[in-house]
Parts: C-alpha cells; sequence; structure tokens
C-alpha cells in the first residue's frame, strides 16, 4: 500500500539504489585498505629482515654472530615498532632473540624451513593469545648455496584489526543513516518534482467534475517533461473542447434542418387525411412530401461525409487524375441547369493538369462549386472557369458575376449549416453542407481553397491542390 503513488516508488528505488552503491563501496574499501595494511606490514616485516640478514652475513657461520641483540634491539626498536625477532642456525636451533619473546610464542614451522632450504622466504600468522595475532616473515641467509642462519621478524596485527574494526564499525554506522536522510531527502525531492503533476491531476478531477472544458492547466516555463505534459494535456483539452462544441452546433443544426422538413410533412398529411380527397390532391400531397424525403436525405447523406471527415475516416481512392477532364465534363453536365437561367458558363483557360487524387471527391468539388454559382448568379450572368498548371500545383478559380457575399460572411461560409440567405437557400433545396463537403475534399488533398467576393459583383473561389499525393495511399 505505501508503494501505491509514484514519490513512494521513486524513493524506494532511489534508496534502493544508494544502498546497493554504498553497500558494493563499502565492501570495496574495505577489502582494498585491509590489503593494503597487510601488504604494508609484509612489506616493514621485509626490510626489517632484510637489514637482519646483512648483518648476519658480515662473517661466514653458524651460529649466530655474538653482540647482535643489542643492535637488533635498537634497530628493531621493540618498544616503538612492536616487533619481534629470532635468529636460527643452519639446523633450526635458536641462537637468538629479542626481550620478552618465548621462542614457543611463535616456533620454526616445518614449512618454513622447507622453503628456507630452497632460499624462500614465508610470511606466516600467528595467535599469540586470542586478540593478539603476530605476522611473521621467516627469510633464510645463504652463503655459498649454503643456509646458514635463519631470521625471523615479526609485529602484531592489532593495530591493523583495530583499523578495520573502526572501520567497519563507521561503515556500519553511517550507511543506516545515510540511507534514511536519503530517504527524506528524495521523498521531498520526489514531492517538489511531482507537484506540477499533482496539479494537472486536480485540474482534470475539477475539469471532470464540473465538464468545464475551457479550463487550462498553466504551463510551466521550463519546458522539461511536466512542460510537454501540460503542453499536451491543454492541447487534447482543445480538442476535446473543439468536439463538443461540434456536436452540439452538430445536434442543434440537424434538428433546426431536419425540424422545418419533418413539419411539412406532418402538416401535410394530418391535413390531407382530416377528409376525403380527390386523388389529384393525394398526388400533390405525396410529391411533395417525397420532396421533403429527398431533402432529408441529402442532408443525412451530407452530414455523414462530414462526420467521417470529422474522424478522418474518410476513404481516398487514389489514381493519376485528368483534373482537367472532370472540370469539362462538369461544366457539359451542368450547362442545362445553367440554360435554365440563361447563365453561360465559359471555360476561360483549362490547362492539362494530371495529379494524385481521389476523381470522385474532386468531381463533387466542382459540382458543387459551380452548382453554388449557378445557384447564387442572376439571370443572363456568367461564369468562368480555369485551370492552370502551377508546377507542383494545379490551380483552380470560378468566378461568377452574381449576388456576391456580405464581407462580414466571408470567414463563416464553410460553417456547417451556415446560409447568407437562408430563406433564399431554404427555397432552392440548399441543405447548408456543400461549402463546408468542398473544404473538406481539399484539405483531405492537402490544399487550400479561399473566397473573394463584393455584393452585387460577384464571388471568386480559388483553390489550390499539390499534384503529388502527400498522404498514404494505403489509406484509400
Amino acid at each position: 500500500m505505501m508503494l501505491n503513488s509514484i514519490r513512494s516508488r521513486l524513493t524506494a528505488w532511489h534508496v534502493a539504489l544508494l544502498g546497493a552503491i554504498l553497500i558494493l563501496f563499502s565492501v570495496l574499501l574495505y577489502f582494498f585498505l585491509s590489503k593494503r595494511l597487510h601488504e604494508g606490514i609484509d612489506n616493514s616485516l621485509m626490510v626489517s629482515a632484510s637489514v637482519v640478514r646483512k648483518t648476519a652475513l658480515l662473517e661466514y657461520s653458524r651460529n649466530p654472530l655474538p653482540g647482535l641483540e643489542f643492535f637488533f634491539d635498537q634497530f628493531l626498536g621493540y618498544s616503538n615498532l612492536n616487533k619481534f625477532y629470532r635468529i636460527y642456525d643452519g639446523s633450526g636451533n635458536v641462537g637468538s632473540r629479542s626481550q620478552g619473546m618465548d621462542a614457543s610464542q611463535f616456533p620454526l614451522t616445518q614449512a618454513a624451513y622447507m622453503r628456507a632450504l630452497k632460499g624462500l622466504e614465508t610470511y606466516e600468522t600467528f595467535m599469540v593469545s586470542e586478540n593478539d595475532p603476530l605476522r611473521v616473515i621467516t627469510l633464510p641467509v645463504i652463503r655459498e648455496d649454503t643456509l646458514i642462519n635463519l631470521v625471523q621478524v615479526g609485529t602484531s596485527l592489532v593495530g591493523v584489526n583495530e583499523t578495520l574494526k573502526n572501520l567497519r564499525f563507521f561503515l556500519f554506522a553511517t550507511i543506516p543513516g545515510v540511507l534514511v536522510l536519503s530517504t527524506l531527502v528524495g521523498r521531498f525531492m520526489a514531492r517538489r518534482a511531482l507537484q506540477p503533476v499533482a496539479k494537472i491531476t486536480q485540474a482534470a478531477r475539477q475539469i471532470a467534475s464540473g465538464a468545464d472544458l475551457s479550463r487550462r492547466i498553466p504551463v510551466p516555463e521550463v519546458q522539461d517533461e511536466i512542460g510537454y505534459l501540460a503542453a499536451t494535456f491543454n492541447e487534447m483539452m482543445a480538442r476535446l473542447e473543439k468536439s463538443f462544441t461540434q456536436m452540439r452546433q452538430f445536434s442543434s443544426d440537424a434538428s433546426h434542418e431536419l425540424r422545418t422538413p419533418l413539419t411539412v410533412l406532418k402538416g401535410q398529411s394530418e391535413l390531407i387525411l382530416r377528409k376525403q380527397r380527390e386523388p389529384g390532391e393525394y398526388q400533390e400531397v405525396l410529391s411533395s412530401n417525397l420532396e421533403e424525403i429527398n431533402y432529408m436525405s441529402r442532408i443525412l447523406d451530407d452530414l455523414f461525409i462530414l462526420s467521417k471527415s470529422d474522424e478522418a475516416q474518410v476513404p481516398l481512392e487514389y489514381s493519376q487524375v485528368d483534373l482537367k477532364l472532370i472540370v469539362e465534363e462538369v461544366c457539359k453536365h451542368l450547362e442545362i441547369l445553367a440554360d435554365e437561367k440563361n447563365i453561360k458558363i465559359i471555360m476561360a483557360y483549362l490547362e492539362i493538369v494530371s495529379l494524385k487524387g481521389d476523381a470522385h471527391r474532386l468531381r463533387q468539388m466542382v459540382s458543387t462549386l459551380l452548382h453554388n454559382s449557378i445557384k447564387y448568379t442572376q439571370e443572363n450572368g456568367e461564369i468562368k472557369v480555369t485551370l492552370q498548371d502551377m508546377g507542383e500545383y494545379a490551380y483552380f478559380t470560378i468566378a461568377d458575376n452574381g449576388i456576391g457575399i456580405p464581407e462580414s460572411d466571408l470567414p463563416l461560409i464553410f460553417n456547417r449549416f451556415y446560409r447568407v440567405d437562408k430563406a433564399r437557400s431554404r427555397e432552392e433545396g440548399g441543405s447548408g453542407l456543400g461549402l463546408c463537403i468542398c473544404k473538406h475534399i481539399v484539405d483531405l488533398h492537402h490544399g487550400k481553397i479561399e473566397v473573394e467576393s463584393r455584393l452585387k459583383e460577384g464571388t471568386k473561389f480559388k483553390i489550390r491542390l499539390p499534384k503529388t499525393a502527400l498522404q498514404n495511399e494505403s489509406n484509400g
């Protein structure tokens, strides 16, 4: 339960890692210090034994030299250096030794004597008493390949053991203290480091409880991981707010658009059923109802396309498209509609442009724009269509001399269900979704659409499309 929070886990990992490092460091420190202290003792014994051996070689004799005891006591400094010596003859008999040492305390071992016969020194450790270990070196004195003497020099290891004992005590006392202090500091630092995360969590809870999607989390000045998290959270909230706004707008607009035809259907049906009617009256009502049903069907189809676009699920069937051929086909197809208002569709300048895209969606885009121009151009007007090859882009324009769009409405014309003249658009069967769908088609092709318009002068739509598909073709 104590490790449920990230702060506790971070602190535990930090302390565990620090503890492992300290233990490893302590073991290595103890090992190397012990090794160095014992090496120092052995080197000191070797130096002292070497001096004794050189002195013993001054005269060739199997017996220790007379008068050496005073010299050795003065050299070894028994009272200061805590060293002891013993000199054996070639047969292993004690000839001379320092004062205060019993030969039985560290006798000449068989192994040391056998190595001395081969001219090798021997290091040994003896326990004089329970807490008094001695380190002893046995060094042979050789002349003319003959063992003439053996020199033994020893020293107590009490000082070394006491030093190592103090080190152990220090480490055993220090490491737990360091770990406790590290736990407190680590927990404090973890709490400080995770404080922005706690603020993000608190803000998220407040947003969830109050459903206030407009709230944002303050982004720290330092752009670290916490700063990126806060920025990402704010971006997510912005997208959620936009999505919920679109959903509310969609619900409002869809209900508004569908309410009128449903009211008409209900009213006409109730009226025709109030009394017996002539067959012609029934046919007239059914014909009117069919128009309303077709209108609702178009709205639902357009809404389905837009909902798929919002979810980035509109499938694009990429292929090499002749955009000039599509423009010519759409213009010829809508000439009949234009002729009803005596409107001329002029293909002013059409270049051959081949690009990677979805032929069906591009045809839908051109048809919608041209249909809008015909709808909002007065009788005897004209519409000019151009298509240019601009290197990496195709540049397509549709310009009319119709009623135009107020400047205040220009930023809104690509919104869903938006109409400049709502009454007239409804009469002509417009759903207010055509331009929104066109913009989605352009966006799906990574293009750009712009509009220029003046009241009573006309409107011009300008579209720029990349000739190479920028989207993964597998999506199609």
